[in-house]
């Protein structure tokens, strides 16, 4: 199984550990990870190994919608951004995925159900990052995509 790097982003430890315990029983991969406590400390800590990132809304210092605009303007856009938040409204979704960058948005408390539908997509068999070849990149991102193809 193929080793991914994860950069999980958000202020609570505890939300942290929840994420990457999901991560590790929904056995897509094999993770080696990267903790952030808010946007700017993962800024500070990104770099190219990183693979995937699941990122927190609301934090001090940088929001994770500010830190994904940032990651994109960088020119990073096949990193997968994994927004797993707390924000539940339609408006604050739309944001996170088209001015923000997220490519899925995971509202908490989340389930490993929930966590699995989101980002199995992103992973081949062998538990590496897919390719991806969608070429829907310049389509707009809907809140209701992920309900109406569950």
């Amino acid at each position: 199984m193929a080793k991914i790097k994860a950069l999980v982003v958000d202020d609570s430890k505890i939300m942290r550990s929840a994420v990457k315990r999901a991560l590790n029983n929904l056995m897509l991969a094999e993770f080696e990870y990267v903790e952030a406590k808010d946007g700017e400390d993962a800024f500070e800590k990104f770099n190219e190994e990183i693979e995937i990132m699941f990122v927190d809304w609301n934090m001090p210092n940088m929001t994770g919608v500010e830190f994904s605009q940032a990651i994109r303007e960088e020119g990073y856009d096949h990193i997968p951004i994994i927004m797993v938040t707390a924000e539940k409204s339609m408006g604050k979704v739309d944001k996170a995925l088209n001015e923000g960058g997220a490519n899925e948005y995971i509202t908490k408390p989340f389930t490993a159900d929930k966590m699995h539908k989101a980002i199995s997509g992103y992973f081949d068999d062998d538990g590496a990052i897919a390719g991806s070849d969608d070429g829907d990149d310049e389509e707009e991102k809907s809140f209701f995509k992920g309900i109406l193809n569950s």
